[in-house]
């Protein structure tokens, strides 16, 4: 209780505002429609207030009925940043209203009554603040509120039973009451809300997660595939040294052997890494992996698919072939990003080597036709930054002025930056 609140005292003297929950952002519609309202209902609560006060304490009691009217309309105004003195400045309120409403006018124009509706009209300003204000408490704060406007309601109530019976007292307390049951409602939705939402966030970082992993798993893979091809070669290659190099000393054949040991228990380790990796109902991949000698095939597929592309490739012949695939991969990506989310547009592709590595640019136009809904989950942009930080590089994606879409990528070529 000490950290939440919820006592009478804490609701009176000892909270604060930022006791309670931050204000819930329930209006979506234009914030000149919103101001239009408030307006409208302030002024719709300064004519009632007003003309009810000034009938019932005449008018010769203009300065009490403006001090009266103050404490009326400021609690609604404050409940939004201030719940907690909204509160109050209604306690305030209520209290002045039930002493103003023991000293009626003498000759009042319209009779000594406050009003003739069964809810007065001194309590209705109260009642939006009461519920906004429970609908932003924590677990155990809601008890002192509650308690302090049942306790104003009833004694609002009671001091009319000589002037208008037992109905005023009824009315303020199931009006009341009913109000109290909105506000933990509301509270209850805040909850669930705001649970529902937290729940999601940890559904979409898993889901980032998890796919984040798988695309390690593929690039994995398919450097398994490159790796291994080397390595095999160079088990090959030392294993035959000696038949195909004449006059090779014992010591270098030796030598050879063992380099071949090592090479196969390399490319061993890697398989059973990539093993690791593997999903367990994965099927091996033995298909030699693309790179970038195999770009002008993908540029062609895409053009056959009804894509424009304008294409601009020079060098890249000599890269390793871990840069190529990872190239092969990225420009994959990006002419699959542009056709599903900017179908009509015209794709621009640049892929050059250069001295500080190997730039790959596809740029594309707004879309000149809607995109049809896609089934892709927007991860393959991680999947080329995952890329990009295992081979190192800088990689900028987003969105153009235009309505088209970018992305530069530069991979580092082995060497670059050395001392």
């Amino acid at each position: 209780m000490a950290s939440n609140g919820g006592s009478l005292g804490w609701a009176l003297l000892t909270g604060r505002d930022a006791d309670l929950e931050p204000p819930s952002a329930w209006w979506r519609g234009p914030v000149w429609v919103k101001a239009s309202l408030t307006a409208a209902a302030l002024a719709v609560l300064v004519g009632l207030t007003y003309g009810t006060w000034a009938r019932y304490l005449g008018g010769g009691s203009v300065p009490l009925i403006f001090f009266l009217l103050l404490l009326q309309l400021a609690p609604p105004l404050l409940a939004v940043r201030f719940p907690l003195t909204a509160v109050r400045v209604a306690a305030a309120g209520m209290v002045s209203a039930i002493i103003a409403i023991l000293f009626p006018a003498d000759f009042a124009p319209f009779g000594p009554t406050l009003s003739d509706w069964p809810l007065q009209i001194h309590v209705l300003p109260y009642l939006p603040v009461l519920a906004m204000t429970l609908a932003r408490t924590k677990a155990g704060q809601g008890w002192g509120i509650s308690s302090l406007a049942i306790v104003l309601a009833a004694a609002g109530g009671i001091v009319q039973i000589p002037r208008a019976g037992t109905k005023s007292l009824v009315w303020a307390l199931l009006v009341v009451t009913a109000t109290i049951v909105a506000g933990y409602g509301m509270q209850q939705r805040r909850r669930a809300l705001e649970q529902a939402d937290a729940a999601e966030r940890t559904t979409v970082e898993e889901r980032a997660k998890r796919t984040s992993l798988q695309e390690r798993a593929l690039i994995a893979r398919e450097l398994h595939d490159i790796i291994g091809h080397h390595l095999s070669l160079i088990a090959l290659r030392t294993d035959s040294a000696r038949y195909r190099v004449p006059d090779v000393s014992e010591a270098a054949q030796e030598e050879f052997r063992a380099l071949g040991v090592a090479a196969r228990e390399a490319l061993d380790e890697a398989r059973r890494l990539v093993g690791v990796l593997r999903e367990t109902d994965a099927e091996p991949e033995h298909e030699p992996q693309p790179g970038l000698a195999e770009v002008p095939s993908l540029i062609d597929g895409c053009r056959a698919s009804g894509i424009e592309i304008r294409a601009e490739i020079s060098g890249g012949d000599d890269v390793p072939a871990m840069i190529g695939l990872a190239a092969y991969r990225i420009l994959q990506e990006a002419l699959s990003n542009a056709a599903r989310h900017s179908p009509g547009s015209t794709v621009d592709v640049e892929v050059r080597q250069e001295p500080d590595g190997l730039t790959i640019l596809v740029e594309n136009g707004p879309p000149t036709r809607p995109a049809a809904p896609s089934a892709g989950d927007g991860t393959g942009l991680a999947g080329i930054a995952e890329r990009v930080t295992l081979i190192g590089g800088s990689c900028e994606t987003g969105p153009r002025a235009d309505g088209g879409f970018r992305v530069a990528v530069t991979l580092e070529l082995p060497g670059v930056g050395d001392a």
